[in-house]
């Protein structure tokens, strides 16, 4: 319950520090997300994620699609390396666009898991290499292809909601915070990117199925500086493992 009560803490402290900022956009999405691990070997995992999010204030069409691949290394029960590769694409939003935007995004990550009775901690640090078409006009994407860093870091804790038989015992709520900060030559006024912070509840189906529902609130410090989103995310995603090495053996 500690750790209930520090997110409970962080949750309304940044909140409050959101609300007071000046000049800030509010909005809403919807983020449905697949997210997949197939083990390979006793150390090696793939990863497979794909995200579909909706525009703001609606959930009848897509801004962004989001695909990810990648390669995770277990050094041992508590730490992973992993990198991969990542496929953006921003979608028109308004009659006048009529050419998607895409972003091209490898990436590497180290994983720390922790877990102590039946709780689960996660803290991972990612980078990023973040390569983003901009357009030139509503119908033609720029020549160039502007780059910058950017590193996130993510603090999660599972907490199931009982240790006894039944339909609790498969549920689980999962309190996380999520910081991204960006470095290079084409970040001026925004070098804290943006935050997430979110709570949601997971119901395990089995062994290698799970779904998770929650709510994010993104608070996003834009390239101008003086302008700041702040969005209230409502997010589904399902969760996928598969053990490859039982169907060799089969």
């Amino acid at each position: 319950m500690k750790y209930f009560f520090f997110f409970l803490i962080l949750f309304f402290s940044y909140s409050l520090y959101s609300q007071g900022v000046k000049n800030v956009d509010h909005t809403s999405q919807y983020w449905l997300t697949y997210t997949g691990k197939f083990r390979v070997s006793n150390q090696l995992d793939l990863m497979a994620e794909s995200t579909v999010r909706s525009v703001d204030h609606s959930i009848n069409k897509a801004s962004q699609s989001l695909v990810l691949l990648g390669l995770s290394w277990s050094v041992n029960d508590f730490v992973k390396l992993a990198a991969g590769y990542q496929h953006i694409s921003v979608l028109p939003n308004t009659s006048k666009i009529t050419v998607t935007q895409p972003e091209y995004r490898p990436w590497q990550q180290i994983q720390v898991l922790k877990s102590f009775s039946s709780k689960k901690i996660t803290q991972r640090l990612r980078l990023e290499e973040r390569f983003r078409k901009i357009l030139l006009n509503d119908s033609t994407l720029a020549p160039e292809t502007p780059f910058n860093f950017r590193f996130r870091y993510l603090f999660s804790a599972e907490l199931p909601l009982s240790k006894k038989e039944g339909v609790l015992k498969n549920i689980s709520l999962i309190l996380s915070d999520e910081i991204f900060i960006q470095a290079g030559k084409q970040v001026v006024y925004n070098y804290f990117d943006q935050n997430r912070i979110s709570t949601s509840f997971r119901y395990r189906f089995n062994e290698g199925n799970a779904l998770q529902l929650g709510y994010m609130n993104l608070f996003q410090q834009l390239p101008t500086g003086n302008k700041f989103r702040n969005m209230n995310i409502l997010r589904l995603s399902y969760y996928q493992n598969v053990d490859l090495r039982k169907a060799r053996k089969g």
